[in-house]
């Protein structure tokens, strides 16, 4: 289950740098960037909201070890 939480951490991380990159070169003109944030608009606007999950994710992940640590 930890090994879970952290894989979606990281996979919440690397979308959201991918979304924040978009949101700055869509404004060039037609490529991949353009073509993905008028798939997603809300998520090209606001990647935090995915930084901020998978910031949340990984104090979880860091919770579940530490109390796993004590436990033992």
């Amino acid at each position: 289950m930890a090994g879970f939480i952290l894989l979606l951490a990281v996979l919440l991380a690397a979308a959201s740098v991918t979304f924040y990159s978009a949101a700055h070169l869509a404004v060039d003109g037609p490529n991949w960037a353009s073509n993905m944030c008028s798939t997603a608009k809300l998520l090209c606007h606001s990647p935090k909201q995915m930084a901020y999950a998978a910031a949340a994710l990984a104090a979880l992940w860091l919770l579940m070890r530490f109390l796993s640590a004590v436990r033992d």
